[in-house]
C-alpha cells in the first residue's frame, strides 16, 4: 500500500494525469492567468474611467511638452523634507519638469448653471493621464458658497487607488484660506493666502524653506495669466500657467487649462504640493464664471 498524502494522487494515477493534461493545461495556464488578471484590474480601471467624463482628454504626444522660460536645475538646495512611501507615480513625475493639470467640462452645469463637483486630470509631458482628481462637497456649499466654499480633493493613480488628498479650510469670518496635502495619509505640506495678501505661500513638512507662488495683478481679469513660483529668497524656480481657454468656453463654463513647470532636481514632495496647489488658484480666481 502506498503512502498517499492528503490531496496527493498515488504515483502511478499521477504520472497518467499529467500525461495526458499536459497538453492542455500548458495551453491553457496562461489564457487563466490573463483572465484572472483581468478580472481584477477591469473594475478598478472602470472607476477611474468614470472620474474622466464630461470631456475629451487631450491626446498623447510622440514628443514632450516644449516649455518656454525652463529653470534648468535648483538654484538652491532645499532640504528637511519627511521621507514619502515609494510610489510608482513619485517615480514619474521625478523624471519630468513639467505638468498639465485639465479640469473636465460637465455638461450639466453648462445647460443648467448648477455647480457641479470639480474634476481634473494630471498629465506629463508626453500628456499621458497620471492622477486622477474629483472633488467631494456637498450641495448646499456647491450653491451658497460657490468658489469660497471648503472641499476635499481625492486624487487617484490610473488604477483608481487613492494616492493623495487635499483639504481646504476656508472659515466664516477668516482672513486666511487654507490648503492642506496629504500623501497615503501622511500631512505633506500646505497652502495658505492672506485676504490682504494677493500671493500664496507653500511649505513642505520637514521644511521651513517656504515657496511663494506671486499672483498677477489681474489674475481673475480672463486670458492666459502666470502665477511665478519663487523660492523665499525670491529666485524663480517654476510657474503655474493658466491657458487662455478661448471665448466661448470661458464664457459658458468655468474650465480650465494649467501647465506646471519646475526644474528637473525639484524635490517630488514639492511637485505633488506644486499639483494641489492649482486648486486653490484655481477656486479662488477662475471657478466663478461670473
Amino acid at each position: 500500500m502506498t503512502n498517499v498524502q492528503p490531496g496527493q494522487l498515488p504515483l502511478k494515477s499521477r504520472i497518467l494525469t499529467l500525461t495526458s493534461s499536459s497538453s492542455e493545461s500548458s495551453s491553457t495556464s496562461s489564457e487563466n492567468e490573463n483572465q484572472k488578471n483581468k478580472k481584477e484590474l477591469v473594475p478598478v480601471r472602470a472607476t477611474a474611467g468614470r472620474m474622466r467624463r464630461g470631456g475629451a482628454l487631450p491626446m498623447q504626444r510622440a514628443e514632450p511638452i516644449h516649455v518656454p522660460n525652463q529653470v534648468a536645475q535648483m538654484p538652491i538646495v532645499m532640504t528637511g523634507f519627511v521621507s514619502l512611501v515609494p510610489h510608482t507615480v513619485l517615480d514619474a513625475i521625478a523624471m519630468t519638469n513639467c505638468l498639465m493639470v485639465v479640469q473636465c467640462t460637465e455638461p450639466l452645469e453648462i445647460f443648467t448653471g448648477i455647480e457641479t463637483p470639480n474634476r481634473y486630470v494630471v498629465h506629463d509631458m508626453y500628456l499621458r493621464p497620471i492622477l486622477f482628481c474629483a472633488e467631494k462637497s456637498n450641495f448646499i456649499s456647491r450653491e451658497c458658497c460657490g468658489s469660497g466654499r471648503n472641499f476635499t480633493m481625492e486624487i487617484r493613480d490610473m488604477y483608481g487607488a487613492e494616492l493623495m488628498k487635499c483639504y481646504r479650510d476656508n472659515p466664516c469670518f477668516s482672513c486666511t484660506d487654507f490648503l492642506g496635502t496629504q500623501f497615503q495619509g501622511q500631512q505633506i505640506g500646505l497652502m495658505k493666502k492672506e485676504c490682504c495678501d494677493g500671493d500664496f505661500k507653500l511649505l513642505g513638512a520637514g521644511c521651513n524653506q517656504p515657496l511663494l507662488i506671486r499672483s498677477p495683478c489681474c489674475a481673475s481679469c480672463g486670458g492666459t495669466q502666470i502665477f511665478p513660483v519663487l523660492t523665499y529668497t525670491g529666485i524663480k524656480v517654476g510657474e503655474i500657467v493658466r491657458l487662455y481657454p478661448g471665448f466661448l468656453q470661458e464664457a459658458f463654463t468655468d474650465a480650465d487649462t494649467y501647465l506646471v513647470h519646475f526644474p528637473y532636481d525639484l524635490p517630488p514632495i514639492l511637485k505633488l504640493l506644486l499639483i494641489s496647489s492649482v486648486f486653490l488658484i484655481d477656486f479662488t480666481y477662475f471657478e466663478d464664471n461670473n
